[in-house]
């Protein structure tokens, strides 16, 4: 932008800007208080037009930028055309979050949480709206909903929940840990397990991955891991769920390259200062498929450490009737074959079942012909039989391996709360392990069946 010749039009091109520009941040004003104070219909159509005077009024501005202007004048300039811009985007963006608020669609809906985070991210950073973006808004899913996992549930509850019902009484040595981390083979529910634990202690949840903080730009992760850190307490009570820790604070090596190393130094230091402060509520909750990779430092940061197991004969018996009663398909199966299923699919996940469930859906349909197919309707397809299951687990198979499983119980037994264990008996597909039978507390026995030998053991699970 030029700053020597400034003739009169250019000055009057500046002052029509200027106008622009501060009739454009009063409307702006105007519409963001009555958004904030008042929730009817009337008052959203008022807002929404005022959003809208405030768009034109900008794009009004940025219409009016002179070629050249005073000296002194320029640096003033291009903050505001960066201004109006953010202004321009983020007014755009809350106008039709309202609109379809005043005139919903089919299905439309809009949270508390989504409210706030469009409002606040009309004066929000690039980074601030990246974490922003990241709010799941709330689910009505609660952990009763949940099958099976029954002691990472009680731990949960205890853990936050009840915490949030009455914090006065949660305080000194009951005060609830700042970091919890959810570990266990893929595929049973830690995901869902956390959404279900922000839900019932109604507080935001943030969803993070590594693709939300890494970055190839120098000094960008840490500034995103501050960020979300910033944007968590100010918005507390929170929840920030990092999904597969271990991608973004594994254990430190030589061969780590300096951002990844910055990054987990900066979380160290975020979740401190989190932690230092007794009256913030926030919880750091991670879910891993390998705990053993974390660095020591941040495991540390993690002093509840849950084992979300595979689900026991019962839970996957509720997990098969859940899946076919959701989505509605007639299944017919007795009590002793649903067992036997139950008992054939030992080591499956809960996706492994879903997954079961949908091949075995497709079995009453290949015995059709393409003619058939086009004809029938829902209530001419026969009912899932005990055979369509058995033969669609020769196609779908556990995706835990039994090695896998083994270093996360090794873990569990050496890095996790030894308490008492309900509703699991996982049974080793291996020969070579045989079964384990709990029994009181978490001592149980280790049965061999290749040496015919009874052994006790201790297992420290969660």
């Amino acid at each position: 932008m030029s700053m020597s010749v400034v003739t009169d039009y250019d000055r009057k091109r500046l002052k029509m800007f200027n106008n622009a520009y501060e009739e454009g941040v009063r409307i702006l004003s105007q519409a963001l208080d009555l958004d904030e104070k008042f929730s009817t219909p009337d008052k959203k159509k008022d807002a929404l037009k005022l959003y809208n005077k405030a768009i034109e009024e900008f794009q009004k501005g940025l219409r009016c930028v002179p070629k050249a202007v005073p000296v002194g004048h320029g640096q003033e300039l291009e903050k505001k055309v960066a201004a109006m811009r953010t202004h321009i985007s983020g007014a755009q963006d809350r106008y039709r979050v309202i609109y379809n608020l005043v005139y919903p669609r089919q299905e439309t809906s809009t949270t508390t949480s989504a409210k706030k985070t469009g409002l606040a991210a009309l004066w929000a950073s690039q980074a601030e709206q990246e974490i922003l973006g990241c709010i799941v808004d709330s689910t009505s899913v609660n952990l009763s909903d949940i099958v099976g996992n029954d002691a990472a549930k009680q731990a949960l509850d205890e853990s936050v929940i009840l915490p949030a019902l009455n914090p006065s009484l949660f305080t000194g040595l009951r005060a609830p840990v700042k970091g919890i981390l959810l570990f266990g083979p893929p595929g049973n529910g830690k995901t869902m397990l956390a959404k279900a634990v922000a839900n019932e202690a109604h507080c935001t949840f943030f969803n993070i991955s590594a693709a939300t903080i890494m970055s190839k730009w120098v000094g960008e992760g840490e500034k995103m891991m501050r960020e979300l850190f910033k944007t968590a307490t100010s918005k507390q009570p929170s929840i920030i769920f990092i999904d597969e820790v271990d991608s973004m604070l594994c254990s430190r090596g030589e061969d780590e390259n300096g951002a990844s190393r910055r990054v987990k130094t900066e979380f160290l230091l975020q979740f401190d200062g989190v932690s230092s402060n007794p009256d913030d509520r926030v919880l750091v909750l991670g879910a891993t498929n390998r705990p053993f990779d974390l660095d020591d430092g941040v495991l540390r940061r993690f002093p509840r450490r849950i084992f979300i197991d595979l689900p026991s004969a019962k839970a996957r018996e509720k997990a098969i009737i859940k899946n076919f009663e959701l989505s509605k398909t007639n299944l017919r199966l007795s009590s002793s074959q649903l067992q036997m299923i139950a008992d054939k699919t030992n080591g499956y996940s809960f996706s492994d079942l879903t997954a079961l469930c949908k091949e075995a859906a497709m079995g009453p349909i290949r015995g059709l012909s393409r003619t058939q197919v086009q004809r029938a309707s829902e209530k001419n397809i026969r009912p899932i039989q005990y055979e369509d299951l058995v033969k669609a687990m020769e196609v779908v198979k556990p995706s835990s391996s039994q090695a896998n499983q083994q270093k996360l119980l090794d873990f569990a037994r050496d890095f996790a709360q030894r308490r008492k264990v309900l509703n699991s008996n996982w049974l080793s597909r291996g020969p070579s392990i045989g079964r384990v039978v709990f029994a009181e507390c978490v001592q149980c026995l280790f049965i061999d069946k290749r040496k015919s030998t009874i052994t006790p053991v201790v297992l420290w699970l969660s």
